[in-house]
């Protein structure tokens, strides 16, 4: 993605001084280069806006991991709409910035968990921007492990975010982590027949119940268990 950036800035620094220094005459040609410049240009913050997603995502889940659960909602979650959710498992959805914030303050619990630790990789990102660059759709999969000093765990599925830009600054508006498989490190996701939860341990209480999670245990019976996930983003 950065080379790809780079080439492109470096084609529009070219085209531009040669596109000003010709001599046009017919308004037919003045009017092809400057289509020309335009089109190179949003080329160009079509992919910076790319780059600039990737890196918040990244933000986001290197902040679980490292426990800056104080920092999330400020730094990577939209400040300026009321539409914003979370979701992860069965947790229910958490809605509005400052049941959010309630939500990962809550958290900090679990620093008191000796060896406590999550760790959610987003990985395989499909991410369609808006014609207008305000807002994003995303698809991602996560291939994620828990632990602690006495437990070790599996936890895998898609993520789904979306964002907005607000003052050129790329923010989650909602996220949701449908997991596929949770299941300890012991036990096979196909044998196992309780995929845990997360309700309850952080105490602050959703505002509304899951909306795609299904343990395995109980989607693993199912023939075409992908009906109820979501397709990729479609040109909006």
């Amino acid at each position: 993605m950065h080379h790809e950036i780079m080439m492109s800035a470096a084609a529009l620094a070219v085209a531009l001084p040669l596109l000003a220094g010709c001599t046009v005459q017919p308004t037919t040609a003045n009017t092809d280069q400057t289509k020309a410049i335009e089109e190179l240009t949003a080329r160009v913050q079509h992919l910076e806006d790319i780059q600039a997603i990737e890196k918040l995502q990244a933000k986001y889940v290197n902040y679980l991991y490292t426990q800056h659960f104080d920092q999330v909602v400020d730094e990577c979650f939209a400040q300026h709409v009321e539409d914003v959710s979370v979701e992860f498992s069965d947790s229910g959805v958490y809605k509005g910035l400052d049941h959010i914030r309630a939500l990962y303050h809550a958290f900090n619990k679990v620093k008191e968990i000796p060896g406590w630790f999550i760790m959610h990789m987003t990985v395989n990102p499909y991410i369609e921007i808006a014609k207008d660059g305000k807002t994003a759709h995303s698809h991602w999969l996560s291939p994620g492990i828990t632990g602690s000093n006495s437990s070790a765990g599996w936890v895998f599925g898609p993520y789904y975010v979306d964002y907005v830009k607000e003052d050129g600054e790329w923010r989650m508006q909602h996220t949701n982590l449908a997991a596929l498989v949770r299941t300890n490190f012991e036990t096979s996701w196909a044998k196992a027949t309780d995929n845990g939860t997360v309700r309850g341990i952080l105490g602050v209480e959703p505002d509304a119940p899951s909306t795609i999670y299904k343990p395995y245990a109980e989607r693993k019976h199912e023939k075409d268990m992908f009906t109820a996930f979501p397709d990729l983003p479609k040109p909006y």
